[in-house]
């Protein structure tokens, strides 16, 4: 017969073995639920991120190395694009026009976008349709008003030793000696009747000026220093550029809602949002962008009856990135379905010409209900739709009808 060891759980527990394990028992749920109640449980989590991202896509956002991010996030730098976006922010006179006015805070805000690479923004992205152009290293350049500091060497011209302590014209004033001088004396003189003229000339009253014959002269002598000159002038930033010489390419249409309740921290993610797209794609020829904002159907800019903003050269994208910094966020109710409406109809008139793959970029705050019709016309023109909500709320509506639904939490900025 096997004997049960102490230690085997079959073993018969006596009562007070029983009440020791219940009492250790308890003691572990009491300190468990102090350490809940006194926030040691909630100090070990993982400390938040300053922005939160939620992105619901079809496929999978690429990932993106170190060496890009630093690449893009200089490349907003060297532009400008900080300072430009916080000069932006502090237009609203709002409370996060402070918070957004300082240029760290904005690139930090960019370099969360660029670090998610949602599908809108595509770092990686292989163009559909497209092929690789022969010029895919050159450079091209866009400038930027810069203070620049150098050493130069400047003539300076100081006074010579030989120099004498005297004015180079010395005036002075001597009584007139004869009637025909009181007219070089002061015009008060000379307007005095002729009796106290006269009376006053016989006294030497009268002083008229005569200039020194001698003639004194200042000489300067040149040296050559080096010294620091501080000079704004144009500064020439190089772009790398690709695809010179390809077939096909990517068309993004960016709608951006510019209703007065995108005032303030919305239009400021919006706009960080709209310049990593622009700025991430700046050197392919083959991607060009279409602009349009819009609010309601009779504010819509440019007007439905004219063509949207085009760019496809590097200038023209930079100057499109100064075009939509531009927007004043004044307008009224909005109306998504009209402006989706009128991007496929664009798109169409376009694709009659050239074979383009088409995105639409749609940056809103608002919800929207949209319309059967708006599903079919996009349909038509085979045009994806990626939508950007600058708040994080749930839209449905936009979302079924999105290749891409991303939605930005921009919270306090944790970051160090």
């Amino acid at each position: 017969m096997s004997s049960i060891s102490r230690d085997d759980p079959r073993r018969k527990r006596s009562p007070t073995e029983i009440l020791k394990l219940t009492s250790d028992l308890l003691k572990a749920l009491f300190r468990a639920l102090l350490m809940l109640f006194s926030g040691e449980g909630r100090a070990r989590r993982r400390k938040p991120k300053p922005w939160h991202v939620f992105i619901s896509s079809t496929g999978a956002p690429d990932a993106v190395s170190q060496g890009q991010i630093e690449h893009l996030i200089n490349r907003h730098r060297v532009l400008g694009d900080a300072g430009a976006l916080a000069t932006f922010a502090t237009q609203f006179h709002m409370t996060e026009s402070d918070f957004f006015g300082n240029p760290d805070q904005v690139l930090r805000l960019m370099e969360r976008i660029i670090v998610e690479n949602p599908p809108w923004l595509h770092i990686n992205r292989v163009l559909a349709g497209g092929e690789a152009g022969s010029e895919t290293h050159s450079q091209e350049f866009l400038y930027r008003e810069q203070v620049v500091r150098d050493y130069q060497d400047v003539e300076l011209f100081i006074p010579d030793d030989s120099w004498k302590d005297r004015p180079l014209s010395s005036l002075t004033v001597r009584p007139a000696r004869s009637i025909s001088e009181v007219w070089q004396a002061r015009l008060l003189d000379q307007v005095l009747p002729p009796t106290v003229i006269l009376d006053r000339c016989n006294r030497g009253e009268i002083l008229v000026p005569v200039r020194d014959p001698r003639r004194q002269r200042l000489d300067f002598c040149k040296e050559i220093r080096r010294m620091e000159v501080v000079t704004r002038r144009q500064v020439p930033i190089p772009v790398e550029t690709d695809g010179g010489n390809g077939s096909g390419g990517q068309l993004l249409y960016i709608l951006l809602d510019f209703s007065a309740s995108m005032r303030g921290i919305g239009a400021v993610v919006a706009m960080a949002a709209i310049a990593a797209t622009l700025r991430a794609h700046l050197g392919q020829y083959s991607t060009r962008y279409l602009f349009r904002r819009y609010a309601q159907r009779e504010q819509m800019w440019p007007n439905r009856a004219e063509k949207p903003v085009t760019s496809s050269t590097l200038e023209e994208k930079d100057r499109l990135l100064a075009t939509i910094l531009a927007t004043n966020f004044n307008g009224s109710a909005t109306d998504v379905n009209d402006a989706l409406a009128i991007a496929a109809e664009d798109i169409e008139r376009l694709r009659r010409d050239e074979h383009l793959e088409a995105e639409i970029l749609l940056v809103t705050d608002g919800r929207a209900e949209v319309l059967e019709s708006t599903r079919l016309t996009l349909l038509r023109a085979r045009a994806k739709v990626h939508t950007v909500m600058v708040i994080p709320e749930p839209n449905p509506g936009l979302e079924q009808i999105s290749e891409s639904y991303t939605a930005l939490d921009i919270g306090n900025d944790t970051a160090a």
